[in-house]
């Protein structure tokens, strides 16, 4: 395939940077109303490397935490935490070539288009694709963010097919939105084996796309051509769609089929809804029509895709309920149709679309800050932008003064609206501490703790930690931890904790947290650390007995020895399948292998919801490949997941 050039990519910000998720009781009763945030997707199998001694190690362009630090000591734990088949026990070796060697004879290398973060510029260049098929294209190569060329050596095909459709892209852990979004966009060799038809180009598509990185995907069926496909037609036109250029995706419905059975086969039903899109936006009304009547001899039961078709086309508007969900091309339609977006559109729309629902100026406020908050949580778009989404509506005195009686709004989005505006118009610290404590209480429970943390970042840093202050500490803490901000959460988590000694509940967790996310390594007192997990262990609190397992069971997947009385008391619990194929690639030292893995078995729920021994095998697995740093940081997000200390 002959070079080209790609042009408006910007890789760099959306493939890396740590993110995830997080006064009277009357108040915060009264803020713990609001739906959680919930969008997700699932897995994949690989080979070891070649071993390149003195290869360099992951590159340090890669954003916030995802150069591989050096593993930690690793000190011979008594036994196994859990059954034989749980934990990496042998780590690539260091000098393994990350996360492939280069190809000596340099034929047959992936495409690889890269924009190399922190670089000028951020056109594209498409280099020649020479001996492999078109799924072998990517956005990174190994020096920018990406896992190498040979990721998926030694993995079969059918394991990659049946893992990557289940690959979760929408989770509230930032780390493995990372990890995803880094998998997709890396251009690497495919694996070997027999094909089913499924395209892999296409799933990575499909699975950007879902994500809300519309952007990524066309760049990416860009890079890829030759692929013309079904699948990758259909991705390339919904990722068109999401991304305004209509024309686009009117060109790949050429190579989407049309199906005859539209009533049961999604792709038969997204030919004739783009068909009819496409007539319309044309001006082939007539045509149009005759599209409508085919869909309806063929069974398509969209009420209302007839009714805005047909509003487009004629001026009518067909009786049609409420749609419960908005996807790319309904949204497309509304537009064209000229209707209005209906009111829930910024709950309802999928994950795909939120971006653009955020940044459309013709929309009411309250449905662009719904959606600014989800994109927020996903990074598709960044913490200032929604600060501007907050600052958006008017609220009058007596709403800022019901904040001092517990009388808010009543959408939980214009809540945090008013908090944040209140926030930065007050000027006494400690009234300022009390609204940003409500603000943080009231996105954790509405699952949007990552985004409310990010916009409230630049007003916790410039606040100076002291006595006066200290109620706010518990808060500061994780919010920093989860911003992979340590030395703000050191200076904070001394307040509870002088000399390292704290004294509570919440000092013994954040303790524990600042030892986990510490890539020096837990420190202190091993006895007395051991002591405070047997203690936890043996009591008689369910939630306190769990945080000790997950704090046990990473500090040993992060290589630190443990007591054998602290092995005796975990329960153990038999690996499953998945953790056996995951502990193997980590033996390995297969590094496609162990992202995937470890994202499908963890789960779209994220490390919070996943059990603590699946965690601590993947952390145990991605160490394995030196990915450290992100090793680590999913550590931090699990227990921080299993933590009762204050968010807010």
């Amino acid at each position: 395939m002959a070079s080209s050039r790609v042009e408006g990519a910007d890789v760099k910000r959306r493939v890396g940077g740590p993110r995830a998720r997080a006064g009277t009781a009357g108040l915060v009763a009264l803020l713990l109303m609001s739906p959680a945030l919930a969008d997700t997707l699932g897995t994949i199998s690989v080979s070891p490397p070649p071993q390149d001694e003195g290869a360099a190690a992951q590159p340090s362009a890669a954003p916030q935490g995802n150069t591989p630090q050096a593993a930690a000591p690793q000190g011979a734990a008594p036994q196994s935490i859990v059954p034989q088949g749980f934990g990496a026990t042998s780590a690539a070796p260091a000098g393994a070539a990350f996360p492939g060697g280069a190809d000596p004879s340099g034929q047959g290398a992936p495409l690889t288009v890269k924009n190399i973060p922190g670089a000028g510029g951020s056109g594209i260049t498409v280099s020649t694709l020479s001996g492999v098929d078109a799924s072998a294209a990517g956005l990174l190569g190994q020096g920018d963010g990406g896992f190498g060329p040979d990721m998926w050596r030694g993995a079969t095909r059918s394991d990659v097919e049946r893992y990557l459709a289940q690959l979760p892209v929408v989770t509230g852990s930032p780390v493995m939105n990372d990890l995803s979004r880094r998998l997709l966009l890396t251009a690497a060799q495919p694996p070997e084996g027999q094909q089913s038809g499924t395209s892999l180009l296409g799933v990575r598509l499909e699975r950007l796309t879902m994500a809300g990185h519309a952007d990524l995907a066309t760049d990416l069926a860009k890079a890829a051509q030759a692929d013309k496909g079904p699948a990758v037609a259909m991705a390339r036109a919904r990722a068109a769609l999401a991304g305004g250029n209509h024309e686009e995706a009117c060109d790949a419905l050429a190579d989407i089929p049309t199906g005859s059975d539209p009533a049961h086969d999604d792709m038969a039903a997204f030919s004739i809804k783009l068909s009819a899109f496409c007539q319309v936006l044309s001006g082939k009304k007539s045509e149009a029509n005759l599209t409508l009547d085919l869909a309806r001899e063929e069974g398509l039961d969209d009420p209302m895709f007839y009714s805005l078709v047909a509003e487009a086309t004629d001026g009518l508007k067909l009786k049609a309920e409420d749609p419960k969900q908005l996807d790319i091309l309904d949204v497309a339609l509304y537009r064209l149709a000229h209707r209005e977006l209906p009111k829930n559109a910024g709950q309802i729309a999928t994950v795909a679309v939120v971006q653009t629902l955020a940044r459309d100026t013709t929309l009411p406020p309250e449905t662009r800050i719904v959606a600014g908050e989800r994109a927020a949580m996903l990074d598709l778009i960044k913490a200032d932008e929604l600060a501007k989404l907050y600052a958006l509506p008017s609220f009058a005195q007596a709403d800022f003064d019901g904040l001092k009686t517990g009388t808010f709004p009543d959408s939980a989005a214009m809540r945090r609206a008013l908090l944040f505006q209140a926030i930065n118009a007050e000027v006494l610290p400690t009234d300022r501490v009390n609204l940003i404590k409500l603000m943080l209480s009231t996105g954790e429970s509405a699952g949007l703790y990552l985004s409310t943390v990010e916009v409230l970042l630049p007003t916790l840093v410039q606040l100076t930690p002291s006595p006066t202050l200290r109620n706010l500490a518990p808060a500061a803490v994780r919010a920093f931890l989860l911003v992979d901000d340590r030395p703000h959460a050191q200076q904070w988590y001394a307040l509870l904790a002088p000399q390292g000694q704290g004294i509570g509940r919440d000092a013994r967790e954040l303790g524990a947290l600042m030892r986990i996310s510490d890539p020096q390594g837990p420190g202190g007192n091993g006895d007395q650390i051991a002591a405070d997990i047997l203690a936890d262990l043996r009591s008689g609190v369910s939630s306190t007995r769990i945080f000790a397992t997950q704090e046990a069971l990473l500090l040993q997947a992060l290589g630190y020895p443990l007591s054998q009385d602290v092995l005796n008391a975990i329960t153990a619990v038999a690996p499953t399948d998945l953790m056996n194929q995951l502990q193997n690639a980590g033996q390995k030292g297969v590094v496609g292998e162990v992202v995937l893995l470890s994202l499908v078995s963890i789960g779209p729920g994220g490390p919070d919801g996943a059990d603590p021994h699946v965690t601590a095998q993947a952390v145990s697995s991605l160490r394995a490949v030196h990915l450290d740093a992100e090793a680590r940081r999913l550590a931090t997000e699990a227990l921080m997941g299993r933590s009762h200390a204050e968010p807010g």
